[in-house]
Order: structure tokens, then C-alpha cells, then sequence
């Protein structure tokens, strides 16, 4: 991860040199929060340990998910309307429950780590001049690296002359190659800083699927038969600045 981390931030140092004997625009760098919801009927956003009626183990993600975002923009023509986005998402999925039991209480947690490398296309469509402010749509290529996912299980007894017990699973690490759209508003806040708000929908796995894992976002495959296309909606709030 680190590798990744330093990778970014080299291109990101030698952007002002290259850009401004290519293209014609600025070059700003970006940090901030990005976050994404899963859609549909997945297993990844049901229940970890559901009613025998409900299905499979789930992944237990049924809320949004968080991570940090860490952006470069490259402006082709002299407005900025034409920009070459690229950079890096890394996020951190947790899901819990805990259930009950007569003699004991299970408490599961279930964490995936997805660093995500990211390249794509944006175009400012509309000047917003009383708010200092452009409107943009864009599409980018997303390949993201999930790590090892682990699920833990905890099983707390009532008694004391029981120990509590905790165990361990999940899936191998994986790849996947998907894709994502989005609209975005970016405005100037002060001199070379502007802050940059968007939403979008992000298809995770078009390419790589493997069926013998399962489904992507799912601690175990024991009842799966195959990777569905999932997807989420996506949502981003980032500070920017002009080098």
C-alpha cells in the first residue's frame, strides 16, 4: 500500500512540469472523504448471519461505507472544461451484528480493505459564475485490490465457566476491473484552493469475476455459486489545490 501511496505522490510532484509542456491547463492535487452505498439485492449488503428463510451468509454492509481519496487533475485546454482525472481511493468496509442467543451472545464483524487505483475523463459543462463554480460530468476506470476479507466471530457466554471463544474466516485477497460515472460541482474558495462535491454510481466487477470465490463483498462462498455485477452509489467531498 505504502508503494502505492508513494507512486501517487511522485506523479503528483512531477505534474507541473509535464502538463504545462502538454496541455494547455492547470494541475490541481486533491484530498477529501469519499463514500459508497451497495444497491440491489446482493448478499453484500444483507445481514452477516441471517434467518434460516432469509438465505446465505451476508456480507452486512447494508449502510454506506467510507474511505479517503487522494486526487490528481490534469486540464487539457485553457479553461479547465477538459480534464484527465487520476489518483486514489482507499476504502475500509465494516459491518457487525450481534445476536443473541440463550446460553451465549455471537457478535460478528465483518472488514474488507479496498485500495483503489483510478483513471478517467472529466468535462465541465456549465459555468456557474454567482457561486465562483463549475459544473462537470466525468467517467473513470476503477481497479480495485481488495485484501484478504475477514470475518470474526465472537461467542460470548452467559456463564462464567465457560470460556468465550472467537474465530476467524473469509476470502482470498482479489482484483476487479469496473468503471463509474458522476456529476460534480467544484468551486473556488479562496486563491488557489476550491472545494470539489460529487455523486455518482460506480460498477465494481465488469471484468475479473470469478465464480469459485463467490460474491465479491461476502465472508464465505459456502452457499455461492457465482460474482454478481454489483454496484453502489457513490458520493465524494474534496478539498483541492492549484499547484
Amino acid at each position: 500500500m505504502k508503494y502505492i501511496i508513494g507512486l501517487v505522490l511522485v506523479i503528483s510532484s512531477l505534474l507541473p512540469v509535464s502538463a504545462q509542456s502538454v496541455f494547455d491547463g492547470t494541475t490541481t492535487v486533491a484530498l477529501g472523504v469519499s463514500t459508497f452505498l451497495i444497491n440491489g439485492s446482493n448478499p453484500a449488503n444483507q445481514k452477516i448471519f441471517p434467518q434460516e428463510s432469509e438465505g446465505a451468509i451476508g456480507g452486512g454492509f447494508p449502510n454506506w461505507q467510507s474511505g479517503i481519496t487522494l486526487k490528481g487533475t490534469v486540464g487539457i485546454d485553457k479553461n479547465n472544461n477538459i480534464r484527465i482525472p487520476f489518483g486514489l481511493d482507499y476504502f475500509v468496509m465494516s459491518g457487525v451484528q450481534r445476536v443473541p442467543d440463550r446460553f451465549y451472545t455471537i457478535q460478528a464483524k465483518h472488514t474488507i480493505q479496498i485500495p483503489t487505483i483510478f483513471a478517467g475523463f472529466e468535462y465541465a459543462f456549465a459555468d456557474l459564475p454567482l457561486a465562483n463554480a463549475k459544473a462537470y460530468a466525468g467517467f473513470d476506470v476503477r481497479m480495485s485490490m481488495l485484501a484478504p476479507t475477514e470475518l470474526e466471530v465472537k461467542l460470548n457466554y452467559e456463564k462464567p465457566d465457560f470460556p468465550d471463544t472467537t474465530r476467524y474466516f473469509g476470502k482470498s485477497g482479489a482484483s476487479r476491473l469496473g468503471a463509474g460515472v458522476k456529476l460534480g460541482i467544484e468551486g473556488i474558495v479562496e486563491d488557489r484552493y476550491s472545494v470539489n462535491i460529487s455523486v455518482g454510481y460506480t460498477a465494481f466487477n465488469l471484468l475479473g469475476r470469478d465464480n469459485k470465490r463467490g460474491e465479491l463483498f461476502t465472508p464465505s462462498a459456502l452457499t455461492e455459486s457465482v460474482e454478481s455485477i454489483i454496484g453502489g452509489l457513490t458520493s465524494s467531498v474534496l478539498v483541492q489545490y492549484r499547484l
